[in-house]
């Protein structure tokens, strides 16, 4: 296969998980505000709300971990009890990683382990990895990822469009 025809199916990959993720966050969306009135009186008033305010979040970071409670109807019923889900595949990198990664790199900042400009280096397999290499990208590093030569296309795909990365296949 031509560099070319390559490039093409990759980009034509990349658009149709772009438009999955996109049309899976429109049905949750929709989802979510449709039923949030109705549940509102229903909900423990000590857990946070989602809100639809328009604030404009501070970045990558300022999203990272504020995704929204979603009650599970069915099991709710069944327990009688509230029984909610944290949805962190709403996340910007779409995994719970990406607050674990935050924290790594916060963490490596204040310490002076790690300094703006600096390189984070990762073996993974390939979530991790989407993760800290945004998540430094956020803070102004450069990230370094190694990974194996079996891991999926997809991730390979959204590793080799992060800004400031090195990509190495294992």
């Amino acid at each position: 296969m031509s560099p070319a025809m390559s490039n093409n199916s990759g980009a034509v990959v990349a658009a149709a998980a772009a438009a999955t993720a996109a049309f899976t966050i429109v049905i949750l969306s929709h989802f979510i505000f449709s039923n949030r009135k109705n549940c509102r009186e229903k909900t423990h008033s000590s857990l946070p709300k989602f809100s639809r305010s328009k604030s404009v979040a501070d970045g990558v970071i300022g999203v990272i971990g504020n995704t929204p409670l979603i009650k599970i109807n069915s099991l709710s019923e069944a327990t009688g009890c509230e029984i909610l889900a944290k949805a962190e595949f709403l996340n910007p990198g779409g995994s719970v990683k990406d607050r674990v990664a935050e924290k790594i790199i916060q963490e490596a900042l204040q310490s002076g382990d790690l300094v703006k400009g600096g390189v984070v280096t990762e073996g993974s397999a390939g979530s991790t990895a989407i993760s800290l290499a945004m998540v430094a990208q956020a803070y102004g590093c450069k990230c370094h990822v190694v990974i194996p030569d079996d891991a999926a296309i997809e991730k390979v795909l959204i590793l080799q469009r992060t800004n400031d990365y090195s990509l190495k296949l294992a």
